[in-house]
């Protein structure tokens, strides 16, 4: 059992007969328990010099810190420096995308606080602040960037404060920025958009919705890619004009059979070019001017209300699923490094899948109306 005191408590554990230290923070969401390993019985023979090392623990996490000169060191600086650190190891289109949520969802008065000056509730209080600009989404990125900035200077001894302070930091539950709306597609739907376009489109259409790539993978395609035994290499990604080598290519066989038509086309596109999908003067294409030009209307000819390029993905992803794929080969397909990813961002139930869940109760519990009026009761 765990010895309580004022200050914390101490217990050993394990077969090391390691110490360990335990005790309480207050947060805005109410008492949080903090369990730090202090060290072994043989560094700390006695229970006294257990606590007395809980307690330093104690200090060190709770009290300002001066062990750093950050004396009059704004957040913007530390941005600063966390970009300089942190970059090189992102790649290109990770760091441009937290740079922008930087740039574009922090105002200048948070930007010029003073790093030790900011607490859990000062981050609260700037993504309630933000919530009638932006979506659920920008918020969401604007909390995950805070917090890794923030993360970053407390492992570099730039601030220091209790452990688990950027633990669980709840988003707005209203928001009044613009959300995007994704379109869940029926493949007459998709079928009709690509009849619609001409190439390279439609085939840049027929290969996102077939294998749920991103369009920044898409653009990025060269011909050697697909190699002779049809297996696909996604390599490289194209951000804001940049060419991004992946440190880990993926592999996609497909089916010579299944998906003869999208093989055939993507050799035809890539012959004699550099980029499988590119503009007339040889560079990749460009994601925005395409969707703008060309998916939009497209869409629009068919009665179709589509968001993006994303729009496929996303109709794939649910596809997959209703058709009992497994989650880690659905993260397989799309690229997905976290197999939960899929689930939490792309798929959705709709009405259809709530009610046929809702049946198979039904059909167990619930007596049959037959067409005259009259009911069946369940036979047992």
């Amino acid at each position: 059992m765990v010895n309580r005191y004022q200050r914390g408590g101490v217990y050993v554990r394990g077969k090391g007969k390691m110490w360990y230290g335990t005790y309480r923070i207050d947060t805005p969401d109410g008492r949080r328990q903090v369990n730090v390993p202090l060290g072994s019985t043989k560094e700390l023979p006695t229970k006294s010099a257990a606590r007395k090392k809980l307690g330093d623990v104690i200090d060190r996490m709770t009290k300002p810190s001066t062990c750093r000169s950050t004396k009059g060191m704004k957040f913007s600086e530390l941005v600063e420096k966390w970009k300089e650190s942190e970059g090189r190891g992102l790649g290109h289109s990770t760091l441009a995308h937290y740079s922008n949520a930087l740039r574009a969802y922090i105002p200048i008065s948070f930007k010029e606080r003073a790093l030790n000056s900011i607490q859990r509730d000062d981050i609260t209080w700037l993504l309630n602040s933000q919530a009638k600009k932006y979506s659920k989404s920008s918020l969401r990125s604007l909390r995950l960037v805070l917090c890794m900035t923030l993360a970053w200077a407390e492992k570099n001894s730039y601030i220091q404060r209790p452990t688990g302070w950027l633990d669980s930091i709840r988003l707005p539950r209203k928001v009044g920025g613009r959300t995007v709306v994704r379109t869940e597609l029926k493949p007459e739907q998709t079928l009709a958009i690509i009849a619609r376009l001409k190439e390279p489109y439609s085939t840049l259409v027929l290969f996102l919705a077939t294998l749920g790539r991103r369009i920044e993978e898409a653009v990025g395609l060269q011909p050697g890619d697909l190699d002779d035994a049809d297996v696909l290499h996604i390599r490289r990604v194209i951000y804001d004009g940049k060419v991004e080598a992946l440190e880990k290519e993926q592999e996609l066989p497909l089916d010579a059979k299944v998906h003869a038509d999208l093989i055939f086309r993507l050799r035809a596109m890539g012959k004699g070019k550099k980029w499988v999908f590119q503009s007339r003067a040889g560079t990749p294409m460009s994601p925005g001017n395409a969707r703008r030009r060309y998916l939009h209307p497209a869409a629009k000819e068919s009665g179709v209300n589509v968001g993006g390029w994303h729009d496929f993905r996303h109709t794939l992803v649910r596809m997959m699923r209703r058709g009992g794929v497994n989650p880690v080969v659905i993260s397989g397909v799309v690229g997905h490094k976290n197999v939960q990813l899929a689930a939490e961002v792309y798929d959705r139930a709709s009405s259809a899948d709530i009610g046929q869940a809702l049946s198979l109760a039904g059909k167990q519990l619930l007596p049959r109306v037959l067409p005259n009026g009259s009911v069946q009761p369940l036979s047992n």
